[in-house]
């Protein structure tokens, strides 16, 4: 069935994302550790009375103009602290802000139309007592508007210039700040727009990755962290636990509501297919939580693949779950955990979690796990049971994050060590930062004085330009190259929380296999580059892309497999109008006719390289059950391009192909 096709000059177009817009550097103070069964303390965020959805009104207001009119409202909380200069602290009890220095600090706005959006209005509740504060808006194009708040000022007004898209808003404290701190005392802070009627919404959903090129976080929708991988047919796999899921349950992420897992994988390192949520609370109802997975995968006589997947049972005990695929069905081959603190070896240690689990060229496979001590001890060939009881590991300073490699004949223990002064040193080279990762080898697993400390290959996020947090790395080798996949939570701003809920990220690392030596590692906004192109004449998942902004995945009866429809990620944040789905690396010759699985009321279109870009082709669904529907389409040249699917109304889509 042909449906329409070539440019569509109805179609509303959004703002172009400016390519050479950097993400904010976000370097808030570390919070320490206060317990193991809570890794993360973030302070503790008051929780502010939120307005009413607009969107929950029957008022008929529904189209796209209309909901783009809502004034926004901007808080402390989301202020972004640049620390270049010394930064500021945020009082939310009082509602200020307190600079000791110069410092430059923004809110990040989420590509707002000023024309839509026309102005800043700021309430204070109590008179400003410095002359030397700057307003200061920025847009896509690097021109800025600046204003200064006058001393005495108790509200102040800042009109954005038009026609541009507004990307930060920053409060500036010039050099010659008092030798006293500047305190601003907070009222409210409303971003205007046009016509406003004085109804106020949050600050609506961005990706930090699209329309930009970065590729850091794997995910722009979904909170997960504590990466662990296995390559299996030529893809890559990657699991980790579901902080969204907290978010969405918690105003803090605290764990204790954490029951599912994340997967998603890749053949290209850049676009990356979700396959949803593992359902570890219902597969194995004998769980307190789950975090922190490891897996492992081995070949069994039948000539099928065992996936074994460890994970933290809260902070008492290690569980594991097995399938035969790498996205399940999943099954627990117990009905408690593989060990805990019961056990009378390890009783008394610590937290018995965040394990790490490999096989070694010998078949045989190993588990560690722990927290202020380190653990490991054979695993029987059923993978879900010990063979002898475990041995300690030399740990020194050791918190979590346990997780084992195999180089070259010796066994790669990596770890994060605690947020302590770690001296005395006595392991040789130098001391490891505070909440950094470190790696020990060994050719003799279980004997623990053979063990040689490596050194300090990844230093916490904070002290590289990102936000503090614990550390949790997961190292492979993947096409040839070696990869450090990592967490951060630099996906908060964009989704407009503040509760420490992270992100998974990944950048290249460098490793001497013939010495089993890990060189340091930086993260990184930009990630990694692609390692192929993406084939458009063969079948390709909507759930699979490099960025998204307004989608939201929809679990099928076949595990692992998600349909794309529009939607937010945000728990509170206004609905979407549209979605968008950006493929990098799409590699054309020519293209006569786009085929789409789709069904619901709505259309997708598709653009190249700009997602304001001209319509190349429009399929428009009406169908109830799925149809795979044609569109023509036109202005594809040979190439690589990176491709634009736009989701409109109430359409699921499922998997889109090129055909000439």
């Amino acid at each position: 069935m042909v449906m329409s096709c070539g440019d569509d000059e109805s179609v509303n177009k959004n703002p172009d994302d400016d390519p050479s817009l950097e993400l904010p550097e976000d370097t808030l103070n570390p919070e320490q550790p206060k317990d193991s069964l809570n890794p993360i303390q973030p302070k503790d965020s008051v929780s502010q009375e939120q307005p009413s959805d607009p969107l929950d009104k029957d008022d008929g207001i529904n189209n796209e103009d209309a909901v783009a009119k809502y004034d926004i409202a901007l808080t402390i909380e989301d202020i972004i602290v640049d620390w270049f200069g010394g930064g500021g602290e945020k009082d939310t009890t009082n509602n200020s802000f307190t600079y000791k220095q110069y410092a430059n600090n923004y809110w990040d706005i989420h590509d707002l139309d000023t024309d839509v959006f026309t102005k800043v209005e700021i309430a204070f509740t109590k008179a400003v007592e410095y002359d030397n504060i700057d307003v200061i808006a920025t847009y896509s194009d690097e021109t800025k508007t600046t204003e200064r708040i006058s001393s005495g000022a108790k509200s102040f007004a800042l009109t954005f210039e038009p026609g541009k898209t507004l990307v930060s808003l920053a409060l500036v404290v010039s050099p010659n700040t008092p030798s006293d701190a500047a305190t601003i005392n907070f009222g409210k802070i409303i971003i205007r727009a046009k016509d406003s009627d004085g109804t106020v919404s949050k600050m609506p959903v961005k990706s930090p990755k699209l329309g930009v090129g970065n590729g850091n976080p794997i995910l722009d929708f979904q909170y997960c962290a504590d990466p662990t991988a296995i390559e299996y047919k030529g893809r890559l796999y990657v699991y980790g636990t579901n902080d969204h899921q907290q978010y969405e349950e918690g105003v803090s992420n605290t764990y204790e509501k954490i029951k599912t897992l994340v997967m998603m994988s890749t053949d290209d390192m850049v676009n990356w297919t979700y396959h949803g949520l593992i359902p570890v609370g219902e597969v194995a109802p004998w769980i307190m939580a789950s975090w922190a997975p490891s897996i492992i995968s081995k070949e069994q006589a039948d000539g099928s693949t065992l996936f074994s997947l460890y994970f933290s049972n809260s902070g008492f005990g290690t569980g594991v779950i097995q399938a035969k695929s790498p996205v399940g069905p999943w099954t627990s081959p117990l009905s408690k955990s593989l060990i805990d603190g019961d056990h009378p070896v390890v009783k008394g240690s610590g937290s018995i979690f965040d394990p790490g689990a490999v096989i070694d060229d010998n078949g045989d496979g190993w588990l560690s796990f722990g927290n202020g001590q380190g653990w490991i001890a054979k695993l029987k060939p059923d993978l879900h049971s010990l063979d002898g009881d475990p041995v300690k590991l030399p740990s020194p300073f050791h918190f979590e994050a346990n997780e084992l490699n195999y180089i070259n004949g010796k066994y790669v223990y990596t770890f994060n060590n605690d947020w302590d002064d770690h001296t005395p040193w006595d392991w040789g080279g130098e001391a490891p930062t505070a909440c950094s990762m470190n790696y020990f080898t060994s050719t003799e697993p279980l004997n623990p004085d053979s063990w040689t400390y490596g050194g300090n290959y990844f230093k916490n996020m904070g002290e590289n330009g990102m936000t503090y947090g614990n550390n949790h790395t997961h190292l492979h080798k993947y096409q040839d190259k070696w990869y450090l996949f990592y967490q951060a939570a630099i996906l908060e701003a964009s989704i407009g929380s503040h509760g420490g809920f992270r992100s998974i990220l990944v950048d290249e690392i460098e490793v001497d296999e013939a010495k089993v030596v890990i060189k340091e590692a930086k993260p990184t906004y930009k990630g990694v580059k692609a390692i192929k192109n993406l084939d458009p004449y063969i079948v390709q998942q909507a759930s699979t892309a490099a960025a998204t902004l307004g989608i939201r995945y929809v679990q099928t009866e076949e595990p692992g497999h998600m349909v794309a429809t529009i939607g937010t990620p945000s728990k509170d944040g206004p609905a979407p109008t549209e979605g968008i789905i950006e493929v990098r690396n799409v590699n054309f010759s020519s293209a006569k006719t786009l085929k789409a699985l789709v069904k619901g009321k709505g259309s997708v279109t598709l653009r190249l390289d700009k997602r304001d870009g001209a319509n190349v082709a429009t399929v428009n669904s009406s169908a109830s059950d799925w149809q795979e529907l044609e569109a023509k389409c036109s202005g594809i040249t040979s190439g690589v391009h990176t491709v634009y699917l736009i989701i409109k109304g109430e359409v699921q889509f499922d998997t889109w192909q090129f055909a000439n």
